[in-house]
Parts: C-alpha cells; structure tokens; sequence
C-alpha cells in the first residue's frame, strides 16, 4: 500500500510537470503576444443595398460594391480566422441617409447589426437627425451599447442612451473601448435635435477615463471616435495610453494605418463600400501594440453575382426592400448631365436644388448647404430613391427676409467655415481665398447689381440653415417667415416640370484665388 501511494504520487508529479512546460493549446502561454482583429465600419448612412463603384472619373463603374448581405459573409469569415480575439465596431452615422432605412427610422440597419453581434457604436452626429426620442428607440432596441465620453445632459449626466465605455474580453485581454463624438454636431445638424446637450472637448475627458478604465483591469484602449481623421491623429498625440482609434466621420478611406502619438488609427469610408480590418499582436503583459496591418487594411466590399453573401442578412434586406421598392424605384425626371456635387466650388447640383427651392418660395435668393446634398445623380431617368438619398434630411423650404447686409454677412462667415461654401441661386458671389477670414467676400449681386446693404431682400433656405445650422446664426434673424414644401417634393415638382434638365457651371460661384 505505501508503495503504491508513492508510486501514484509520483505519477501526479510527473502529469503537473508535463502540464507545466506544455500548456494546453486553448490557454495562451503566459507573456506570449495576443492576436487581436478589429473589424470596423462607419458612416454607412443607410446603405444596405450594393451600389455602383465609381470610376477614377467620378462616373459610376459596372461593379456593385457594399450591401449588408455581401458584408456581412466577409466579418463571419473574418471572425473564424481569430474567433476569440475579434472585435466588430462601427464608428457611428449607421442609419440615416437611403430611402431603406429612413423610412423605418434606421431599424432595417439596427436589426442587421444586431445579427452580426456588433460589440460597440460610437454616437455620430447624424444619429441626432431625427431628434432625440427616435434615437432613445435605436438605442434601447440595440443588442450592442452606443458610446460617447463627451456628451451630457442639462445636468452634467451621462445620457441614458449612451454609454462613456465598455471593457471587453478577447484573447485573455481585457480592452476598452470609450466613445467620443464630434463637438460639431449642435451646428451640423438641426440644432434644436440636441438643444440642453452640452459637447465637450475630447482631450479634456479621456485623460480621465483611460486611468478609470485601467484601474479596472484594462489592458489596452480603443478610442471608438466620430471626429474625423484629422481630430484623430491630434487626439492620438496628445493623449497618452491610446493604442487603436478607430476612426469615423470625415468619410476617409484609410488603406494605410497611420500612427499619432502611441495609438494606430484607421477609417473605412462611407456607405458599407469597405469592411477594416485592423490584425495586432499586443503584448499580454503591458497592452503595447507589438505589429500591426500595415497596408490593406480596407477590404472592398464586392457585391458581384458570385460573391459570398449571408442569406440571413440578405433577407432581411429583401423584407425592408420589397416593402418601399414600387415607391422608390419610380422615375420622377431625367438628366442629360451627372449631377455632381461639391462642398468648396459651385456644383451643377447644388444649381438644381437651389434653383428649385427659389421657384418654390418664390424668393428672389436661395441657399442650400452643400452638406445636405449626399449624393451624385448619374445622368439619365431619375428615381425618387436617388432624390431621397440625395437629399435624406427630411427638410422643408423656410421663406425669409434678410438684409444686403446680413447676406453680405452670411457669405463672408460660410468663407471661412470648414462645412462647405453655401450653394446658391440668384446670386453671384466671388471670394477670395488668400485673404483673411472676414475679409474674403469680394463681390456678391443680384441680377448684375451689387446687394444693397439696406436693402430686404426674400431669401429661401431649408430648416436646417434658418435655424443657425453650419454656424451661420444670421439667418435666425430672418423676418416676415414663412414655411413651405417639403424640400425634396419642391425638386421632385422642379424635375417633373422642367426634365430633361441639364444645369451647369454658371460661374455663380468664382474663387479669385485659392
């Protein structure tokens, strides 16, 4: 009996021994690199259905890029190559933009999320867009928390739709992701969406969160941003203890990561056109990012007859699809030109629209700012999707009056703002660039005439920019106001009664010098 104790002792000695110098394959050796994937998208505006690729040129291509179906296959391939160290992130503005998803108030695209185990939303601008109870909906029926750092209520409260943080666990790394929200949204959208919301500056609230979220057991910090690439890369290297953000709001395709400060950060576009993938090894002991992806870090998002697609996901876009379809896909005008547009010269689109909302109010001037027109328009029949998804805001034409002077001074602040010169109709406006802010209108006129400082004049704008929106706080002192047609009827009407049309360049937007 003694020896057969010891001898089983033994045996038990020898069995930890082996277990000790081989650790078992599921349980990664202690200090070796964890291998982290960041799957990302942001901005998709609604866009669950492929459409064209564009050409170098602009024009649109043969291929079908994006779709939530085709997307969707490509993140659970991703998924198997590291399925317990990949995170799936959206870098916010998921659901307004298309007919789709605006006409369900984004719930097509949430519940598409929602299959896909999203782990996590920054909180764009654009999720203001239709107001605050449309967003406690969204954010309520998400399997996945909305984030923002950087908003408060009236109170100095974290809203109750929102999250600052998560800590997440993947590969035996506990990683935060903390959310933040560009500081532009109270004059990007329609100011009274947020109206009691107060907006801080980032760099002032995550010093303070990336030591609260190490001292609860972080390994490493993603920032989750809709501040645009440049708000990245300055945030990176100014804050300390960022390893990745991931990136939205600013649109910018970013194949190559690019490093600011210690933390690696990327974006993948607009509209569901790239899936990122983001491969690191990170240092289980410190959280240090050891390597990253260095190029190729959007994946084309291929929609072509034999691309995999998730029948799961393409079904539940084909339910949504099916129920607007005969509404949307009817033609309501045709162009013999691409309506192209363009936020820092005059477009012929931004003619279209403006002229239309002039002929509507029966203003002698309209303005429409360029960040409302979402869309080009390739030339031929026109659809009402194409007119909805040009012009997604659900806006209404405000009838006006506004002195020369206040015009004058509308024109001058749009120069030196970085939204996007106002487009507009009736007007000839030059500036010049080179000059400083304030002093960059060098002539603006009516019908040949210079604008008579003193004098009223009747001016159409849609709601957003009556309301202060853009920063352009002189049109809230319009008088004698009237409202009037929904904004995309009035080009609808404008089409229908003057198609084919064909507008163009017609210099009533001259940049003197750049």
């Amino acid at each position: 009996m003694h020896f057969r104790s010891r001898s089983r002792a033994l045996s038990v000695f020898i069995l930890v021994l082996i277990f000790s110098v081989f650790p078992s394959a599921e349980t990664p050796a202690r200090g070796a690199a964890a291998e982290i994937t960041i799957l990302h998208v942001n901005d998709t505006h609604g866009h669950i259905l492929p459409l064209p690729e564009r050409n170098r040129d602009g024009s649109p291509g043969s291929a079908l890029i994006g779709g939530a179906a085709n997307l969707a296959a490509m993140i659970e391939k991703e998924r198997r190559a590291n399925p317990s160290g990949t995170l799936l992130l959206s870098g916010g503005d998921m659901f307004q933009g298309t007919p789709i998803s605006n006409v369900f108030r984004g719930r097509p695209v949430l519940e598409i999320m929602n299959e896909l185990k999203f782990d996590a939303m920054a909180v764009g601008n654009h999720e203001f867009d239709w107001g605050r109870a449309a967003l406690e909906k969204l954010s309520a029926a998400a399997a996945f928390p909305f984030l923002t750092a950087n908003i408060r209520d009236s109170r100095g409260n974290v809203p109750k739709w929102a999250k600052q943080y998560i800590i997440l666990r993947k590969n035996s790394l506990n990683i935060a992701v903390i959310g933040l929200t560009t500081t532009d949204t109270p004059i990007s959208i329609k100011p009274g969406n947020v109206k009691g919301l107060i907006f801080s500056r980032p760099e002032n609230v995550l010093p303070v969160l990336i030591r609260e979220v190490r001292r609860k057991g972080a390994d490493m910090v993603i920032v989750l941003s809709h501040l645009g690439l440049d708000a990245d890369r300055e945030l990176g290297a100014a804050v300390p203890g960022i390893q990745v953000i991931v990136g939205g709001h600013s649109h910018t395709a970013v194949f190559r990561p690019v490093t600011a400060g210690s933390a690696v950060v990327v974006q993948a576009k607009c509209c569901g056109e790239y899936l990122g993938v983001l491969r690191l090894k990170v240092d289980r002991k410190t959280g240090e990012v050891l390597s990253h992806t260095r190029e190729g870090a959007l994946l084309t998002v291929y929609s072509r007859p034999r691309d995999p697609a998730d029948a799961r996901i393409a079904g539940i876009v084909r339910g949504y699809d099916d129920l607007i379809r005969g509404e949307f896909s009817r033609a309501v005008g045709e162009t013999s030109a691409d309506l192209a547009r363009s936020s820092r010269q005059e477009s012929n689109i931004g003619n279209l629209v403006a002229d239309a909302m002039r002929n509507a109010a029966g203003a002698q001037i309209a303005f429409q700012n360029s960040g409302g027109i979402r869309t080009d328009i390739p030339r031929g029949k026109i659809t009402m999707e194409q007119v909805f998804t040009a012009l997604p805001f659900d806006n209404y034409i405000v009838a006006i009056d506004l002195t020369g002077r206040r015009i004058m001074q509308i024109l001058e602040r749009n120069a030196r703002a970085d939204h996007g010169l106002l487009q507009v109709s009736g007007l000839r406006v030059a500036y010049d660039m080179r000059n400083e802010p304030g002093t960059r209108l060098a002539e603006v006129s009516l019908n040949g005439v210079p604008l008579d400082p003193e004098r009223l004049y009747r001016v159409a704008v849609n709601d957003f920019l009556a309301a202060g929106g853009d920063g352009l706080a002189e049109f809230r002192e319009g008088k004698n106001i009237e409202y009037g047609d929904d904004l995309r009827e009035a080009v609808v009407r404008y089409l229908r009664d003057r198609s084919p049309v064909n507008p163009k360049i017609e210099g009533r937007i001259n940049i003197i010098r750049q």
